[in-house]
Order: structure tokens, then C-alpha cells, then sequence
């Protein structure tokens, strides 16, 4: 019973993660690379999968994401994901979003500091055409403030048939 609210807590961040990051009317300073001085300090990308109806009972499916973090504050990311849900009146194929927000480096203990997303705008460009959703205040842990490659287990603290998250963060200009 424990394992399966880690899973569903899990599930929900990574959620949260996938909606937030899909997302993007907010004008950041730079697009992609170091334009205009805003120098890029981080890539992220970062993957779930769960096709495993026991552990994933509110819908199967996952999402896929990349995203880059600049001195000034601000990130802009992409994101595609699909879901295959059985309760009715739920999200059922396949989705793209875009994303510009801020985010700041929380120290989660001591030489423990993440990236953490504190708002965004989302923009979705494949199922919910053009529709725009302002986050003004959010806590979303992204990954390390380091070069790290976190694997389900790094990040669940377990394995299972049909499930897998992933995270990789890659310091550009630190």
C-alpha cells in the first residue's frame, strides 16, 4: 500500500511537471542558446512512461520533455505526451505544449540543490489548440542543479514491468 502512494504521489509531480512544461506565452529574454547575454546554464530532459495498469490506475500513457535554463531566471521548454485513460471524460491521445517561465535553485539539504520551476505559461499546440494556461505560482523539483542522469529507481526508489521515468540535466555555461 505504501508503494502504490509513492507511485501515485510520483505520478502526480510528474504530472505536474508535464503539464507545466508544456506551456508558452511568456516572452523570455532568450530563445534557445545565449542570445542577447542571457547565458544558458542548464538542458533538461525528462521522460515517463507507465503502461502498468496496477501502477498507474488513472490512466496510462507518458510524457516527453526538454527544456533549457537561462542565468536571468527564465526557461522554455517542449513537451509531447499522450494519455490513454479509462474514466470517462478523461484526456485520450496525444498532445504537444509549449512552455516559458521562471525557475530558481532550491537547496534540498546540504550539497543537494534542484532546479524547481516556480511559474510558467503553457501554451498547447496539438490537443487544445492554441488554448493558454497561466501557472503564477507553482513548486515543481525538475532535477539536480548538476549533471545528472536519474533513472526510475534513482527517482522512485523501485522498478516495475511497464514503468519508466528518467531525468537528465546537463550544465551548459555554470
Amino acid at each position: 500500500m505504501a508503494l502504490l502512494k509513492r507511485v501515485r504521489v510520483f505520478g502526480f509531480i510528474a504530472a505536474m511537471v508535464a503539464v507545466l512544461a508544456m506551456s508558452g506565452a511568456v516572452p523570455v529574454a532568450a530563445d534557445y542558446g545565449n542570445s542577447g547575454g542571457n547565458v544558458q546554464l542548464y538542458q533538461a530532459t525528462a521522460s515517463m512512461n507507465c503502461n502498468n495498469p496496477s501502477l498507474c490506475p488513472q490512466g496510462l500513457g507518458g510524457f516527453w520533455a526538454w527544456a533549457e535554463f537561462n542565468a536571468d531566471g527564465t526557461f522554455s521548454a517542449e513537451v509531447t505526451f499522450c494519455a490513454h485513460l479509462t474514466a470517462p471524460g478523461g484526456f485520450n491521445g496525444a498532445g504537444h505544449e509549449h512552455a516559458d517561465g521562471h525557475y530558481a535553485i532550491v537547496d534540498f539539504g546540504p550539497n543537494n540543490p534542484w532546479i524547481v520551476l516556480v511559474d510558467e505559461v503553457d501554451t498547447l499546440t496539438g490537443q487544445g489548440h492554441g488554448q493558454t494556461v497561466p501557472v503564477t505560482s507553482e513548486f515543481v523539483p525538475v532535477g539536480p542543479a548538476a549533471k545528472a542522469k536519474l533513472s526510475t529507481t534513482d527517482l522512485l526508489g523501485f522498478s516495475a514491468p511497464g514503468v519508466t521515468f528518467q531525468v537528465t540535466v546537463t550544465p551548459m555555461h555554470t
